[in-house]
């Protein structure tokens, strides 16, 4: 019986050591638990609204989201008030797996357990409770880009070409979209009043869907102005003879030519000065005396072109001089 009275003494002895040891380690982990007691449990509650972010994951590569959508949920929560002013701090989200969708209607719902928060908040609304999401094939398309004008350019010129740089426009977006849109047009191109050459900065019409997938492109539109060309009809233009031999006389049969020509617009304005700048003549060249048909040929500015000759063949009576005669007979 001694024995055991001891071995009790002992122990009773031993712990106390023991206690005396780690009564500090002790004594922190009893206040630890009393704080975390007091903040989960003891700690005032109180509800609140907070907003999380709907975050889409695993959408396919071949599908685009082709509608607007709720990208933030409203959602009121009770708690304790340290422990919720603590969530902005978290990566708390509302996880949408896209991974096996399919082109259509995709319906979230986001129910009071949809979103994980931390132990000791209870959530209790959320809203929208449902979000639409429309899931289209994503298509890649080149629309060609055509020029629209506004006004008139100045008086005797016109617009010989608009030049667009880009031409294409190359869109990746959804099909529904897309799908039926195969050109695009500018804005109007302003050329009232142009007589040269110009280069504008352009912007295209789009409608607001299409706006979102590429914004407000500019486009550069090169234009090129000219003058304008008349047909003008020119009368009674005198035939020159050339390469004649000295002492040669001749005569044209008729003396004169008509030709229809395409003329700038100014200089055809002035007939007398146009028929200064016009030459209709005739190669004689080594032709000996008589009655020959020689062509006509036109000589004019660059500007100017010849498309008709009236006659285009003419008579040429070549006849040496008395003077030539008698010295061949000599």
């Amino acid at each position: 019986m001694g024995k055991y009275f001891n071995f009790l003494n002992i122990g009773y002895k031993y712990r106390n050591r023991r206690w005396q040891k780690n009564w500090i380690i002790k004594l922190l982990s009893f206040c630890l638990a009393l704080f975390l007691w007091y903040f989960v449990v003891g700690e005032d509650k109180v509800d609140r609204t907070i907003f999380i972010p709907l975050e889409i994951f695993n959408l396919p590569q071949e599908l685009v989201i082709s509608n607007q959508f709720k990208r933030e949920l409203e959602v009121s929560v009770n708690g304790p008030r340290g422990l919720i002013n603590s969530i902005s701090g978290h990566d708390v989200t509302r996880a949408v797996d896209l991974t096996d969708a399919v082109p259509g209607t995709v319906v979230v719902r986001n129910d009071l357990t949809s979103i994980s928060f931390p132990r000791g908040i209870r959530v209790l609304r959320v809203q929208p409770s449902n979000v639409i999401l429309l899931l289209d094939r994503l298509i890649k398309k080149n629309l060609r880009i055509t020029a629209v004008t506004s006004g008139i350019p100045a008086e005797g010129y016109e617009i010989s070409s608009i030049q667009l740089d880009p031409p294409v426009l190359s869109i990746t977006g959804p099909q529904e979209i897309l799908g039926d849109l195969d050109l695009l047009t500018t804005n109007p191109v302003c050329i009232d009043g142009l007589k040269s050459s110009t280069v504008k900065q352009v912007g295209l019409i789009i409608d607001s869907e299409l706006s979102g997938l590429i914004g407000e492109p500019v486009v550069t539109a090169k234009i090129t102005v000219k003058e304008k060309q008349i047909d003008k009809t020119m009368s009674r233009i005198p035939l020159k003879l050339i390469h004649i031999t000295t002492g040669i006389k001749y005569s044209f049969t008729p003396q004169t030519v008509s030709v229809k020509a395409s003329v700038p617009y100014h200089l055809a304005k002035d007939s007398k000065k146009l028929k200064t700048f016009i030459e209709a003549r005739v190669k004689a060249g080594n032709l000996p005396p008589g009655k020959h048909k020689l062509k006509v040929e036109i000589i004019s500015p660059h500007n100017v072109a010849i498309y008709e000759i009236k006659p285009e063949m003419v008579f040429v009576e070549l006849i040496e001089t008395p003077k030539n005669i008698i010295k061949e007979n000599q």
